[in-house]
This record gives structure tokens, C-alpha cells and sequence, in this order.
């Protein structure tokens, strides 16, 4: 995925003011079957998907051995077989783990099928309409997280509605090749390409984790990114409990121009108390916001702290930043 195909602020715009098209080229894609297919992906995630049903998806997130976070997965189910999407950023770890993990499990075949697709995506209030094109029922019938497959120039495209900025958000799964074809329908039906840089403000802005950027290094657990909610019982990171710091979001002040490092100590009167560990700015709110890690017993909304580099005022809020717009924008 690109970080800018023209300007940040037209790309951030069509996402959630139009229609974005996202190329998710570098995507990972494993595909899981065999009669133990459920069980191994139950064992290597942190849910079951004994439950899922052909057509449906769902979030889980991938973690190492001493149960440190690799990446959070979405997991499509199949008639014969389920598909683990991950972020290009974390693609070629994630896979290399689940063909290891594949290969000491019996009854599970594990395969790297990234090569089988082009995926590409749009996103934003509008683009259920482009979406509505390329489904043979109403659009408003299909629900979040589930996907379906459809004849298009005959060849077999997956649809799956599957948005990671907060806004509307479909994914095309076409055979590999068909890709530049697809795009360009896209891009003559009123999507505007736009890059990895607009789609990590969105989303920030609707508070969805971002591991590449909040754990960019080994030793981060699903607690210090607030996603334990992910995790079925019995499967809690070791140690998570016993950690000192706990996740936060925050706005700065005004008249900071640009986001902080990852790493900036956050303070109180001079004392320490946490760090940043992502920033952007938010062209809506015309703020740089940001999450950190603080300690424990000044992790909550409403709090005062200051950036250490330059003295900036930044207060700790609840998630999310803002309200994606198509939640008001009825599927017609």
C-alpha cells in the first residue's frame, strides 16, 4: 500500500467526505482447511471461530509464543476452507508464523495465497453506492463483517464489507491479474485513490489500534494497546496484569504544528508519567491527537500532561476522537 498517491488532505477528504480507494497490494493472505482447520486457528488466535458461519468474518489477533502481539487478523469463513487477511505491515511475519505453527499440526493445511488475489478496496460514506454495482441485491442487506461472491466479467469476485477507517468500507477480492482492471472501473465510477497516510488519521480518529505503529517492537501485549477485548479467557497475555501502564488517548493543546515522536515522555510538573506512542493530526478536529502509554494510577480521561520536548499542553479524552460521518448516511 502507498503512503500518498496525491496529497494527504484530498486523500483524507475522499475518506470521509466521498469515496476512497485503498490497493491493498502486499496484503497477507493465508488460507486454512482440512478437517482440524477451526481447531489450529482457534489454538494460534485469541478466538474461537467454531462459531462463524460460511459468509461471515470476524477480528482476532495473532500472537508469539511468550504471547506477545504479532497482528490483529480478520478471519473469513469459507464453505470449504477460512481465509487469514493481514496488514501489509505485518504480513510477512504473521504468515511465516501460521506455516510454522501449519507444520506442527496435523489435519490442518496451512498455505501462503497471496499471490491468488488482487485486493483493493473503497471506503467512505459514498462507497456503498460503487459497491451496490457489483452486488445482485441491496447493499443495505449486507451485514458488517460478511462477505459474498459474485460473477463480474467472468470472472469470481469476493465482496466483503470489512472497513478499517470507521466510514463505509468494502473490499474487492479478485483473481490475481484482474486487479489493474477492477481499478480503473473503480476509479471511472468517482473513487479517489488514497494511501496508507490518510487511512492511518482515520483511523486514529475512530480510536481502531494500530500495531504497526503502536507496537512497532517485540514485548507489546493486546492489553498495552487496549485490545484485551479480543481475548477469549484463558488466553490473557502473561503478565499483562502486572504491568504498570496502562493505554490512553489524547488532544493537544492548540498551536502544536506537528505530532510528537513515538517515545516523547509525557509529564507532570516535570515527573515522568508515560509516553507517546502515536500521533497524527487530524485535519477535522485541527488538532494533532495521539495515543501513550501512562502510569497506571493517572490512566483516565480529563488529565493534564505535557509533552517533554516542548512543554505542549495535551489532555487525555475517551475514545473515539470523532464520530465517523456515515454513521449518519442512511445505506439507500
Amino acid at each position: 500500500m502507498k503512503t500518498v498517491h496525491t496529497d494527504p488532505r484530498t486523500e483524507y477528504t475522499a475518506l470521509r467526505e466521498a469515496s476512497g480507494l485503498l490497493d491493498y497490494s502486499g496484503i497477507g493472505l493465508v488460507r486454512v482447511s482440512g478437517p482440524e482447520a477451526a481447531a489450529f486457528l482457534g489454538a494460534v488466535g485469541t478466538r474461537s471461530v467454531e462459531f462463524l458461519l460460511e459468509g461471515q468474518s470476524m477480528p482476532a489477533l495473532l500472537l508469539r509464543e511468550d504471547t506477545t502481539l504479532i497482528c490483529e487478523v480478520l478471519i473469513h469463513c469459507h464453505a470449504t476452507h477460512y481465509l487469514v487477511e493481514i496488514w501489509p505491515a505485518q504480513a510477512e511475519e504473521a504468515t511465516a508464523h501460521l506455516l510454522a505453527r501449519g507444520g506442527e499440526r496435523s489435519g490442518a493445511t496451512v498455505e501462503d495465497v497471496r499471490g491468488a488475489h488482487d485486493v483493493l478496496a473503497v471506503e467512505g460514506p459514498s462507497s456503498f453506492r460503487i459497491a451496490q454495482k457489483y452486488l445482485p441485491f441491496p447493499i443495505a442487506s449486507m451485514g458488517y463483517r460478511s462477505f459474498v461472491t459474485v460473477e463480474h466479467e467472468g470472472r469470481q469476485v469476493v465482496v466483503s464489507r470489512s472497513g478499517v477507517t470507521g466510514e463505509y468500507g468494502y473490499k474487492f477480492f479478485a483473481p490475481a491479474g484482474a486487479g489493474p482492471a477492477l481499478r480503473a472501473e473503480l476509479l471511472a465510477q468517482g473513487a479517489v485513490e488514497c494511501g496508507k497516510e490518510a487511512v492511518d488519521v482515520c483511523r486514529m480518529e475512530v480510536r481502531f489500534a494500530s500495531v504497526e505503529h503502536e507496537a512497532p517492537a517485540d514485548g507489546v501485549t493486546a492489553s498495552d494497546l487496549g485490545l484485551q477485548w479480543m481475548i477469549e479467557p484463558g488466553k490473557e497475555p502473561v503478565g499483562a496484569a502486572a504491568r504498570t501502564r496502562r493505554p490512553v488517548c489524547w488532544v493537544a493543546g492548540e498551536g502544536l504544528a506537528q505530532p510528537p515522536a513515538p517515545g516523547t515522555d509525557l509529564t507532570v510538573s516535570d515527573a515522568t508519567v508515560g509516553t507517546v506512542t502515536h500521533a497524527v493530526y487530524s485535519p477535522r478536529l485541527d488538532r494533532i491527537i495521539g495515543t501513550g502509554q501512562v502510569d497506571a494510577a493517572v490512566a483516565a480521561s480529563g488529565q493534564d500532561f505535557a509533552l517533554a520536548a516542548t512543554g505542549s499542553p495535551v489532555r487525555t479524552v475517551s475514545a473515539p476522537f470523532l464520530t465517523a460521518t456515515s454513521l449518519d448516511v442512511a445505506l439507500d
